[in-house]
This record gives C-alpha cells, structure tokens and sequence, in this order.
C-alpha cells in the first residue's frame, strides 16, 4: 500500500470517528432535554393595568400548572419600583420591571426547565380620571329628619345613582340621640380610594375621607314655655278632661277599689261586676311641665305636657260616694310652622285618682321627678 493511500484511510476514519462521536454527544444531549419538561413562566403570566393615568396600577397573576402545584407555589412574581415609578401612582409611558423567582432545586427534583426572564412593562391605555369634587360627593345624599325639635332624629341616606359613589359611607361624626332645629352637625363621607381608582374616579383631597357641615332644620318645635300655651288651647283641655269621666257604672272601675280603699269603705258587686263611676267633675288647676335638658331623648319620656286636675267623685250602685282628685294629661304640645299651637286632645287619658290631696300635688308639681320642671298655669 502506498503512503498516499494510508493517508486518505486514516483521514477518512478520524472524520468517521469524529462524526460519530458528535452524534453520540447530541443524543446524550437530546435525552437529557428530554427529561425535562419546559414551564416558560413569561407566557403563563398576565400583566393587568388598572386605574387611571397618574394613579394607575400594575398587578400579575400566573396560571398555576395543577401537575406542578408544588413548584408553582414557591413562583414568586416581584414588581420592581424606583425612585421615579410607584406602583399605584403610575401614568402613561412609566416602566416597571417584573422578576421572577421560583426554588431551582425543586424545579430540578421534578424535572423541570423553568424559562422568565426579567420583562419591562410599559404602561399605556390608562384612561383621565373622573374627578369628583367634594360638592359633587356631597350633593348624593339626603339629610333626613324625624320628630319634632328638639327631639328630632337625623339619617344619613347616600341616595347617588352613581354606580360608583354608591360605595362611599356617609356617617354623622359624634352622634346624638336628639337635635333642635339649628343645630349643626359634621356628616364624614368614607371611601377606599384604591377601589374608586378601579373605577377611573378620583375624589379630591387628601385620604380616604371627607367632611362637611349641614344645619339641621324643623318646621315644628314642641313648646318649652308655659307662656305659649294659649289661653283658648287650655280651655279646650280642660272641657276634654271633663268628659273622660264616665258616669255609666263601670267607667271608674279603674280608680274605684284604690279609692274605696284609701277612704276604708266597702265595696260592693253585681253579681261579679264592680259599679264604680264618677259623679261630679269640677276643675281645680293646671301644670305645665317640660323635660329637662339631661333627660331629652331618654326612653319613655316626652317632651312636654298639660296636666289638669279635677275635684271629682266616685260612687258605687249602694249609693255609696267617696270624694277625690283626679289627673287628666296632654302629651306634647307642638308649635307649627304657622305659629299655631296644636296638641292631640283625643290622646287625653286620665292618669291618676286619688283622695290624698298630697299625692296629686306630687305628681303635677313634678317634686319627686326630676325628669321635668312644672310650672302652675295663673289664669
């Protein structure tokens, strides 16, 4: 064999040699890919933008693989902010980068190759906001009013038709069980400001909350002075009073065994009904009385009331009579908004009947009650 011949032999079997070792690594190399199955976390990320320009915000989510839910619960998706760009205050053409970051001895332990790389997001499409001015907030809601000054009530009712503002609170700051005509009160208005911006709407101002004054007002005030009681209005009392004195028998059946008794006479029946009624009816005084300050609004109470006393009688069908004194109440008497004084005279009712004339002065003096101050009517 000639050395030209042997040359070409062995150059032809390194280059065999050669090619088959190329093809052995790339197989090693393909099967090695092979065992792995490749998560690209870039194209299982979403990026959402929400808000409006200048107070936008970025937030991720990525889709969650269930075969790898291990993995996937050490992914961790990092916003990174500067100096210049804060998530939640951004506007248009602002940047923001998104890392990812995940366990790679898990990822490896399960076969995996994890792709995501660091992205940049560049904010655009954010809407101008719809600016609310503290006006605007205000003018939604109602300033609801109950009772009569100054026992009123008063509601807060956020009555928008905003969709949007339908979500703002509105509340009485430092609250009170009653007001009077005049008095003002501050109404806060509470709102998540994150949660409007979802929505494009910016309130002006600082924080989550504004305020602003309203003066309650009233047509009607219940009286708080004897002097206003006129003197026909009192007339008319005590012509009611005179007639809740039944004289059927029965009609005083309330009073009568009390009466009876305090005075130490016997009673009597027909068959089991008592008879008692009232005989005679005449008037003796009247007493104005107002509740005090520290008692208005408390439970079970009124503001002001007419009481007129009366000398009457009881009798029973024996023919036997026992004298005493009775009460008659008007609750609430109210001044309208044309200066005229009305009260309620069907409402009238007998509260008391009594022979000690110390128990009815007790009660129509106010003297054991400091819930009210009463003022003898001198006509």
């Amino acid at each position: 064999m000639s050395k030209r011949r042997r040359t070409i032999e062995l150059v032809i079997k390194g280059v065999a040699l050669a090619t088959f070792a190329f093809a052995v690594a790339f197989a090693v190399y393909m099967v090695g890919i092979a065992r792995y199955d490749v998560i690209n976390l870039s194209d299982l990320t979403s990026a959402t933008l929400t808000g409006y320009d200048g107070s936008g915000t970025l937030g991720v989510e990525t889709e969650i693989l269930p075969e790898y839910g291990a993995f996937f619960e050490t992914v961790k998706v990092d916003i990174l902010e500067n100096d210049k760009t804060k998530n939640g205050e951004l506007s248009n053409g602002d940047k923001l980068e998104i890392e990812y970051s995940y366990d790679k001895d898990l990822a490896k332990s399960l076969g995996l190759k994890v792709k995501g790389k660091k992205e940049t997001v560049t904010v655009k499409d954010l809407p101008e906001a719809t600016v609310i001015s503290k006006d605007e907030l205000f003018s939604g809601i109602i300033v609801e009013t109950e009772g009569v000054a100054p026992m009123m009530t008063v509601n807060v009712v956020n009555n928008t038709t905003d969709e949007v503002l339908k979500t703002v609170e509105f509340s009485i700051v430092d609250p009170k069980e009653c007001y009077d005509d005049g008095d003002v009160i501050t109404i806060k208005a509470s709102f998540d400001s994150e949660t409007l911006a979802k929505y494009t709407y910016e309130i002006e101002g600082e924080g989550n909350s504004l305020t602003k004054d309203y003066t309650v007002s009233s047509k009607e005030r219940y009286l708080t002075d004897i002097s206003e009681v006129p003197d026909e209005l009192l007339e008319e009392m005590k012509s009611k009073g005179a007639t809740l004195f039944g004289t059927e028998p029965g009609d005083a059946n309330e009073f009568g065994l009390r009466v009876f008794s305090d005075a130490g006479k016997m009673y009597s029946t027909e068959g089991t009904d008592y008879t008692f009624r009232f005989t005679t009816v005449s008037f003796i005084s009247a007493y104005f009385a107002c509740v005090t300050d520290e008692h208005i609004g408390e439970p079970g109470t009124h503001y002001n009331d007419v009481k007129v006393v009366y000398d009457t009688a009881i009798s029973q069908n024996d023919g036997e009579t026992v004298a005493a004194e009775a009460v008659v109440i008007f609750r609430n008497l109210i001044k309208k908004e044309d200066g005229s004084i009305e009260v309620n005279l069907d409402e009238g009712q007998i509260i008391s009947v009594s022979r000690r004339d110390d128990q009815i002065k007790n009660l129509v003096r106010c003297t054991d009650d400091d819930t009210y101050v009463a003022v003898k009517f001198e006509r």
